[in-house]
């Protein structure tokens, strides 16, 4: 439409329709939705949350309580202690059921609850004093073993296994200290410490060790002779002499061996340091048969003397 204001001015004014659009094609649903949203998956983390407080003990939490391990065991870790655990300063509530009536000890049992005990500080000097055997013995050994280390800052310093033969404890440098000065028998304060330590706890067991030394391949000749094979056997007779002065029995220590560089730990690398250490091998009983089979007096030997050489065979018994 045009209208005329004057005759030098036209004005145009322009019209146009508005379209409806449906309330579908709005946003406002989009927030319902996202709240609603948000509302369930709070919902459900409480639920998740407040759930296993809501569970009754199991038979596994039951049997806990007549378990010298659990408090600051492993069980800490695997949902099955009954330690509570804090939450933002309050801890959570324990249900503690009435203590079960005692029973006798089987005897066969016994060496593995006064490992146990030991673990927990509720022993006494001689909850060890006898000879372990079995894999779960001395898997607890170990433990004791390596909570001991700990106390003296030496894990990295030690390794503890179970082998066919009983339990191996190895003892090496680590980057920052060495256990013995390059070439000779000194020991470090340190691993002294450690060796102390681990004479608490080896002497109150019944079981025989072998101590043995271990050098890398490098070699190495001293004075009138002297070789990887002197420098390891005086580093093992070093080791052994501290233990049986931090409390270690003498009669406890069945061997002390050297082996120069013939077991490396790293075969490929006979020179890596990493095959420095020093070895303690605690033997089972049968392990210790063996070995006195072996080197005792009962073994077959052959004896060499000026009128020939006469074999003698063990003696039956």
């Amino acid at each position: 439409m045009r209208k005329r204001a004057d005759k030098d001015h036209e004005i145009i004014v322009k019209r146009r329709s508005k379209k409806g659009h449906g309330d579908e094609h709005g946003g406002a649903w989009k927030v319902a939705f996202a709240d609603f949203t948000l509302a369930m998956m709070a919902l459900f983390m409480v639920l998740w949350i407040v759930h296993p407080q809501a569970q009754d003990h199991t038979q596994v939490g039951g049997d806990m309580d007549s378990n010298p391990l659990v408090d600051g065991g492993a069980g800490v870790f695997d949902g099955a202690s009954r330690t509570p655990v804090e939450l933002d300063g309050f801890p959570a509530p324990v249900r503690r059921e009435a203590p079960a009536k005692a029973v006798p000890v089987d005897a066969e049992a016994k060496p593995a609850q006064d490992l146990a005990k030991a673990e927990s500080g509720e022993a006494g000097d001689d909850a060890l004093a006898r000879r372990l055997q079995s894999s779960e013995e001395l898997q607890q050994l170990a433990r004791l073993i390596r909570d001991v280390s700990g106390s003296v800052d030496a894990l990295t310093n030690i390794e503890v296994e179970v082998v066919p033969q009983g339990l191996r404890i190895l003892i090496r440098d680590d980057q920052q200290r060495f256990m013995f000065q390059r070439g000779n028998a000194s020991l470090d304060p340190h691993f002294r410490g450690l060796l102390v330590a681990l004479a608490g706890v080896l002497g109150k067991v019944e079981n025989k060790l072998i101590i043995s030394g271990h050098t890398d391949a490098t070699p190495y000749r001293g004075e009138s002779g002297y070789d990887n094979w002197n420098l390891s056997g005086d580093r093992a007779l070093r080791a052994r002499n501290v233990l049986v002065a931090g409390g270690l029995p003498a009669g406890n220590v069945l061997q002390v061996a050297a082996q120069a560089d013939v077991m490396p730990i790293k075969p490929e690398q006979p020179e890596d340091g990493a095959n420095r250490r020093i070895e303690i091998l605690l033997l089972t009983e049968r392990a210790e048969s063996l070995y006195r089979e072996l080197f005792g007096e009962g073994y077959a030997q052959a004896q060499v003397s000026a009128s020939g050489a006469r074999f003698q065979g063990p003696e039956k018994q």
